[in-house]
């Protein structure tokens, strides 16, 4: 078969790290229906190792290089739109001026978007359904699996650490999906307690920002590092985040706390994170300790445990 024959297909998706793992299971399920096909993935620029690692496509090309101005009138064409391929893009649902450009240098170009906000159902069979892909909480789980990478800057961190480790994760993409700082003190206080270690996830969003101040700090790694990191801590403990749901990819097990958002439509999967939700009103600066008080967090850490140490086949997990 001449290249010119193979047909190509291009997957756009542009959201950020919590998106993208809600997603995976439809980008998956896309493939077997372009066997033989050529396929890329075109995400955002911090993405593109994860996407590499996770095996979603044969390429991964970047949203934030300069041949992507062209879905936004610039005249250089990038190469994964070459040769008229198959287009699955959650850019431009609502824009018909970019559906127009894709689809008159596409075979065929289906839109969609990216989940936000409420909904009736997870936003995983969202993603799913609306590519007439299988939504089942089985399929969605094995589809959003990621094995970790080996990893020299996860061995050179974890070398300094006595196990059993605890990885915890304070930060969020809004203020008000982050729990109490003195909530977290306390629960790396009860871990160190029984012997284990601590590691302090930081990423951009919490830059300069310390929380457990003696605890070494995993801090701005590139995706595949940090999914490393993740997938060795014994235990995870973090809000409603991107970094929560690559934990939940990579199998880990602990407690994922939600304020404003609803576990139901946006729990990791993966894994076995237990949700562990906020009672009352919420607020814009955070959740609060009167809200989720460190003795129900610990005391749902404790069950996790219990149940994880019982059942070693991961089997979806606690929920709570």
């Amino acid at each position: 078969m001449c290249a010119e024959s193979i047909e190509s297909v291009a997957l756009v998706f542009p959201g950020a790290l919590g998106d993208f793992l809600l997603a995976m299971p439809a980008l998956r399920a896309l493939r077997p229906s372009h066997t033989g096909a050529r396929v890329t993935i075109v995400v955002s620029q911090p993405l593109v190792g994860l996407a590499a690692l996770a095996a979603v496509a044969d390429e991964v090309a970047s949203l934030d290089a300069s041949a992507s101005a062209w879905l936004f009138g610039a005249s250089e064409q990038p190469r994964w739109l070459v040769g008229r391929p198959t287009v699955y893009s959650w850019l431009g649902a609502t824009d018909a001026e970019m559906r127009a450009r894709i689809g008159a240098v596409a075979r065929g170009a289906s839109f969609f978007t990216v989940e936000r906000g409420d909904g009736p159902r997870h936003a995983a069979a969202a993603y799913a359904r609306a590519v007439g892909a299988p939504a089942s909480l089985a399929t969605l789980r094995q589809r959003g699996r990621i094995e970790p990478p080996q990893s020299a800057a996860a061995d050179r961190l974890y070398a300094t650490l006595i196990p059993p480790v605890l990885a915890m994760h304070a930060g969020a993409g809004a203020p008000a999906k982050q729990w109490a700082v003195e909530g977290y003190r306390q629960v790396a206080g009860w871990w160190r307690a029984t012997g284990g270690a601590v590691i302090e996830v930081s990423g951009p969003a919490e830059a300069g920002r310390r929380v457990i101040p003696d605890a070494p700090v995993a801090c701005d790694l590139a995706l595949p590092d940090l999914a490393a990191v993740l997938a060795r801590a014994a235990f995870y403990v973090g809000n409603d985040s991107g970094v929560s749901h690559l934990a939940g990819a990579v199998g880990a097990t602990g407690v994922v706390l939600f304020g404003p958002t609803r576990p139901g439509r946006w729990r990791p999967l993966g894994g076995r994170l237990a949700p562990l939700e906020a009672a009352g009103a919420h607020r814009a600066t955070g959740i609060s300790l009167a809200a989720l008080p460190p003795t129900r967090v610990l005391a749902v850490c404790r069950r996790v445990m219990r149940a994880a140490a019982r059942a070693p086949v991961d089997k979806g997990g606690p929920r709570y």
